[in-house]
């Protein structure tokens, strides 16, 4: 018989092997349990990290769309080229694996710099891709795979350069691309962005989605060191999408050539006289190293600065833009030297800035049509309304000139537009008020943005009441009425916006606007809305200023009968006259410092007979309208028409 003792003894030992034995259930459970979730639950989730383990991927960078001409000529386009980039994680020895990859090839020492300042700026410490180079030639590359087991941690890569094969000449239009930033987009981009490159302005900038693409992805299979086995494409890439635009490369070389000439000659830099003006000379632009511009006084002189502008009339294509100087993209497709990035920032004439559609200036003379329409169509005036012009006119304290200083006489409107006589349009700005003039120059294409496919462009300012009373506190002053009603003042107008105006005069119709797509603008524009007799009485004005025995630009017409132009000149100056320096005289444009001299505008359409393109040009500084921008716009005419 058992004791006190032993029962206890034995009921200790049976509870303890009870817990034990579910203690044991519990951890055979427990493992049972996660074998069934590796297995069974988590089974893909765990399949794709050993994939992970077994593959890795890269962004394969897809070709850029290519721009054209309105003929199919390449404006940008894509080169060849390799790049080299390194996996780079933490746990690298950077310094062991460059040097190697040195004892095979040459990089770029500005290349390595910009390569380790990226690993800097990488503060997280993420596995990141990091390009080397992007200047491997097929030669490194070759080199580089036949030794390629000793560099497991790069990869390398066939990728496009883009190119720009027009250079300089359209420059401004097709913009440049470079690498992606956060700025540039306000979305962000959720993939290694080391090899993906944006548009920057231009072209590229507003159509940088289309032109892009679509990045594909390449997988390698790799061994646990990192050795690459084998690889294949895992998602193709989509090329970006080509896009035509409506400007003619033949034409836009020809008018930059002849705009940039002006009235100068061309000359060989090996002339002796002219070797020493270059040893005297500063800040001289020299484009061109073997010629360079002289002018009437045998002086050299930089190419002219300015804006030309060529458009349907029908369907606002724009068929050339000129601004002038302008820069060669191609600068940013390799790594931007800092000194010639330096020299296009800090140049005095601005090499950057896209006149055409950017640049400002008050158009003189040229918007005397617009005044014209306001005051026939408000009724104010008919057809022979005549004013006397004897040189100036008095408003209180203060006298305006005409340019003729001893006047024009006695002349109706079609006279005054023909001899372009500023005291007629005094008058007219005195009766119409400038409210009037401003809704009709609004309702011609000035003080507004287009929808045009560039970002970089400008409203200008046509002013009235309202505006000055808004931006100033002021009221606004009968002088600030005949100012602005001879194109000065506060009226300041971009170079698209007076090719617009002139389409629209000489299409009669429609509000054209202006496009650099071809074949955009099939859709009607809205009606113009203005007398289309009131139309023709001024397109027949325009004529005389061309073809008239008194008219400002009858120096320089085309000489067909079936191709002539049409056209207002106009001359702006950017320094006021004293009356001390009118009874002194004054000084001839081409004898005072380049800044201090006159704009010279021309604006105008061709045929006469059936219209059909419009122009606008200005000229920086270049002094007379009618002896400097109408010889260029008859020239341009002419080679338009093959006369």
């Amino acid at each position: 018989m058992k004791n006190k003792s032993q029962k206890n003894l034995e009921k200790t030992i049976s509870k303890r092997f009870f817990l034990l034995s579910i203690f044991k259930s519990f951890v055979v459970g427990a493992i049972g349990w996660r074998f069934f979730d590796l297995q069974m639950i988590e089974n893909r989730k765990y399949e794709k990290l050993s994939d992970d383990n077994q593959f890795n991927f890269h962004m394969v960078a897809p070709e850029r769309g290519r721009i054209l001409d309105r003929k199919m000529r390449l404006l940008a386009g894509n080169m060849d080229g390799f790049s080299l980039v390194l996996k780079w994680n933490k746990d690298i020895d950077v310094d062991n694996v460059v040097n190697k990859i040195l004892n095979v090839i040459n990089i770029n020492q500005k290349d390595l710099i910009k390569f380790y300042n990226e690993i800097k700026s990488n503060s997280k410490g993420l596995p990141k891709d990091i390009l080397i180079t992007k200047n491997l030639s097929q030669k490194d590359v070759s080199k580089l795979a036949i030794r390629s087991i000793e560099f497991p941690e790069i990869i390398f890569s066939m990728t496009k350069k883009r190119v720009y094969p027009q250079g300089i000449f359209a420059g401004h239009i097709t913009g440049y691309i470079g690498p992606y930033s956060n700025k540039d987009s306000p979305s962000k981009i959720n993939f290694n962005t080391s090899l993906l490159e944006v548009g920057k302005t231009g072209l590229e900038k507003s159509f940088d989605t289309d032109l892009r693409g679509k990045f594909g992805r390449k997988r390698n299979e790799v061994t646990s060191k990192g050795h690459i086995i084998a690889s294949q494409i895992y998602e193709n890439t989509i090329s970006g999408n080509d896009i035509q635009i409506s400007l003619d490369m033949g034409l836009q070389a020809f008018a930059i050539e002849r705009f940039e000439r002006g009235n100068n000659t061309l000359v060989s830099r090996q002339d002796k006289n002219i070797k020493k003006q270059i040893e005297r000379a500063y800040n001289i632009n020299y484009v061109n190293k073997d010629y360079i511009y002289k002018d009437k006084k045998n002086r050299i002189v930089d190419p002219q600065s300015g804006s030309l502008i060529v458009m349907d009339i029908e369907n606002g294509e724009i068929l050339c833009s000129v601004s002038s100087p302008g820069y060669d993209p191609n600068i940013f497709s390799d790594d931007l030297e800092i000194e010639v990035w330096n020299n296009l920032k800090n140049n005095s004439r601005a090499p950057l800035l896209n006149r055409s559609m950017s640049g400002v200036y008050p158009p003189g003379s040229t918007i005397k049509m617009a005044v014209a329409l306001a005051a026939l169509e408000s009724g104010i005036i008919n057809y022979d309304t005549k004013f006397y012009c004897n040189g100036s006119k008095e408003l209180g304290s203060s006298t305006f000139h005409c340019w003729a200083k001893d006047g024009h006489g006695k002349l109706n409107l079609i006279e005054a537009i023909e001899q372009s006589c500023d005291v007629y349009f005094y008058e007219l700005g005195l009766k119409i008020g400038i409210d009037k003039i401003a809704i009709m120059m609004k309702k011609l294409g000035l003080g507004q943005y287009y929808d045009i496919e560039i970002d970089n462009k400008s409203k200008g300012v046509v002013p009235n009441k309202e505006w000055k009373l808004k931006r100033d506190g002021l009221q606004w002053s009968l002088g600030e009425t005949l100012n602005a009603s001879i194109g000065q003042g506060y009226l300041l107008t971009t170079p698209l916006q007076l090719v617009t105006m002139i389409s629209r005069i000489a299409n009669g119709k429609f509000s054209v606007t202006p496009t650099l797509m071809l074949n955009k603008n099939n859709s009607r524009f809205k009606p113009l809305k203005i007398n289309p007799q009131h139309l023709n009485f001024i397109m027949k004005s325009m004529e005389r200023v061309v073809n008239g025995n008194n008219g400002t630009a009858r120096n320089y017409q085309i000489g067909s009968k079936e191709i002539e132009m049409a056209g207002k000149t106009g001359t702006v100056q950017v320094v006021r006259i004293s009356e001390a320096e009118r009874e002194k005289g004054l000084i001839k444009n081409e004898d005072r410092p380049w800044k201090k001299r006159d704009h010279a505008l021309f604006v105008g359409y061709a045929p006469v007979l059936k219209p059909k393109y419009a122009i606008s040009i200005v000229v920086e500084h270049g002094g007379s309208g009618s002896s400097v921008a109408a010889p260029i716009a008859r020239d341009v005419f002419k080679y338009i028409f093959k006369v």
